[in-house]
């Protein structure tokens, strides 16, 4: 009878002590994925250590061209390690061709310093991304204009004036000049850039754990540098300015330096 008793113990102990994942997002190309472990005190993929919350919440993301084999391993209190695995195919992006001022697409010498000078600007305020550990994304997401009429879709190949350019590493939201440009999730503002060569008017946000979005084109900024900003928050109004053929919204999403399909986090849906 002891002995029968001793044994339901130890399978009630492990019952008790069996984790338990939940994840959000879908693994592919330009995919992210939200993870939520109770317990959970480390993860990393591919050997690459995540950042991980109080709540056990952790984000990691497939670049545009991302292929092959990638494993991610979390870490419990109990010293319990739970391991996936995720295999990623190589997807077809279709061309877009456009038109532009021949400036835009091969820039004259005297705009070289300029555009170089951008450049780094954009890369310093980049360097802070990775700092902040708290999921502030956890809000959920929302689409950053009241129009669902998109241009261009993430991933195209890029035809400029008949030469191939750099792929089109986000979703252009079609637009009237004007119109309100909302944030995705709640964030931070690294840059308020104004009147960049190729991004004209635009903002990036720091959402934690290397997650950022990046608004171009706009006609006015009304947010400001570290200044903190919430889901549906006003941060700026549709333009063309900078490289644009119209009034329309540039969203790019990247987690860290990989490109992110921003239409990966438009359709997460979150239980409150």
């Amino acid at each position: 009878m002891k002995k029968k008793l001793f044994l339901l113990m130890i399978s009630l102990t492990i019952t008790l002590c069996a984790q338990e994942i939940k994840f959000l997002g879908e693994a592919k190309q330009g995919g992210i994925i939200i993870g939520e472990g109770k317990d959970a005190v480390s993860a990393s993929l591919n050997n690459t250590k995540l950042q991980i919350d109080e709540n056990g919440i952790f984000l990691f993301g497939f670049d545009r061209d991302a292929v092959g084999k990638y494993l991610l391993k979390v870490k419990f209190k109990n010293k319990k390690v739970e391991t996936f695995e995720y295999d990623l195919e190589k997807k077809q992006y279709e061309e877009q061709k456009l038109r532009l001022a021949n400036k835009y697409v091969t820039p004259p010498k005297k705009l070289r310093n300029r555009i170089q000078f951008e450049a780094q600007l954009i890369k310093s305020a980049r360097a802070k991304v990775g700092k902040v550990k708290d999921a502030l994304f956890m809000e959920g997401f929302v689409y950053p204009v009241d129009s669902v009429d998109i241009r261009a879709t993430f991933g195209l190949q890029r035809i400029l004036n008949g030469k191939s350019s750099n792929v089109h590493n986000g979703l252009d939201f079609g637009g009237v000049e004007g119109d309100s440009i909302r944030v995705i999730t709640n964030g931070i503002v690294r840059i308020a850039g104004k009147d960049f060569f190729y991004n004209g008017n635009f903002v990036l946000l720091d959402h934690g754990q290397g997650l950022t979005s990046v608004y171009l084109h706009m006609s006015k900024i009304f947010a400001k540098e570290n200044q903190k900003v919430k889901k549906g928050e006003v941060i700026g109004l549709v333009g063309s300015t900078g490289r644009a053929t119209g009034p329309h919204l540039h969203l790019g999403v990247q987690w860290y330096k990989k490109r992110i399909d921003p239409m990966s986090l438009l359709v997460l849906t979150f239980n409150k």
